[in-house]
């Protein structure tokens, strides 16, 4: 679905404001999930994610009927990821409940090492192709869901969505690196196919390499935050991603087009680790753990950030270029590495964490 998506709208309209809204789609329904979950949480768990999954197999089933009679319109489409993407907010908070990292990152790598890559095969098989084949996926999901051996529901307190104290300025910083990221994301499959002259196998591989740099990304972040501190490592690592981008934009050539992807993996994994490092500045400036509405209120930012990035980025795409939208994203990073120096730290309680490497760990 993460290649086969993009991939349907670039086929079906060529503005790239409408190829971006896909995008803003999928990543919206996060913010509401994140408001909303102290009702949800009242529910179990199995029937939560059998449903969402159910919900998502008939969503993908009915786009690839329309695409397989060639009736599909970008309204489906984004209609479609709006749907997918409320899966995934819900399935991907049940997931973080359970507590357990392996989960998260096998999923991962299931996605960039076989999903990603067989939906640019199977989309140029024929466009309909990894949608029907997600339907079992999706129904398959479900139906393992009724596995769980036993029932899990909690009453969730009704914390207030509020960041927590001294935690603004962190909240600022993300908002400007989800918007950074976010802006290439939203008219990546028309920098790949049209800029670069990639097909759609490449594509897939092209969102599998950057996976892969993201988790390259997240490794080297610890030692990165060891070495330079929490607020210096997250201003190197803004400004490398954002100088990688310009480099992706200004070496796109057809005749070379995987020096871009190239760059464009630089980039990617170096916003990975100044995420990682803005997310241990998060109790460093609080002072204490965040937790509950305060974590929720962050998230929110950050998910904000997300879909009005991609926006902006297909807005600027739409009036002066895909290229110059890749390359005016790293302004969004600038932006970060100026502001987080405003942030200031405070000292985190002894029953919390103990200096800046737990605080890496945690994040």
């Amino acid at each position: 679905m993460a290649t086969a998506l993009p991939l349907l709208a670039t086929a079906v309209s060529g503005d790239p404001l409408a190829i971006a809204a896909v995008v803003a789609a999928q990543h919206g329904p996060w913010i509401a999930v994140a408001l909303a979950w102290p009702l949800v949480a009242r529910v179990d768990r199995r029937t939560v994610v059998g449903l969402v999954h159910t919900m998502r197999a008939l969503a993908v089933a009915y786009l690839g009927v329309h695409a397989m009679a060639g009736t599909e319109t970008i309204f489906k489409i984004q209609l479609v990821a709006l749907v997918v993407g409320l899966g995934e907010a819900l399935s991907g908070t049940v997931e973080d409940e359970a507590a357990d990292s392996r989960l998260s990152t096998r999923g991962m790598w299931g996605v960039a090492l076989v999903g990603m890559p067989l939906g640019g095969v199977l989309y140029e098989v024929f466009v309909a192709v990894p949608f029907l084949m997600d339907v079992l996926f999706f129904a398959l999901a479900a139906l393992f869901a009724l596995f769980v051996p036993r029932p899990f529901t909690t009453v969730a307190a009704r914390q207030k969505v509020r960041l927590a104290p001294g935690t603004g300025p962190v909240a600022l910083v993300a908002l400007a690196a989800a918007a950074g990221r976010s802006a290439v994301l939203g008219v990546l499959v028309l920098f790949a196919i049209h800029d670069l002259d990639l097909g759609a196998p490449a594509f897939g591989l092209v969102l599998a390499g950057l996976a892969a740099a993201t988790a390259v990304g997240g490794w080297v972040a610890p030692e990165t935050g060891s070495a330079l501190g929490l607020k210096a490592g997250f201003a190197v690592a803004a400004l490398v991603s954002g100088a990688a981008l310009v480099t992706a934009a200004r070496v796109a050539d057809v005749d070379r087009p995987w020096t871009a992807v190239l760059a464009l993996g630089i980039a990617w994994a170096t916003a990975t680790t100044g995420t990682v490092l803005l997310r241990a500045l998060l109790p460093a400036a609080a002072g204490r753990p965040v937790t509950g509405g305060a974590l929720r209120a962050f998230h929110v930012v950050e998910w904000v950030g997300v879909c009005a990035g991609a926006l902006a980025g297909g807005l600027i795409a739409r009036d002066r270029g895909v290229v110059d939208a890749v390359q005016l994203a790293a302004g969004a990073w600038a932006v970060a590495a100026v502001a987080v120096t405003a942030v200031r730290r405070r000292a985190v309680s002894a029953d919390a964490d103990d200096g800046a490497n737990n605080l890496l760990d945690a994040a």
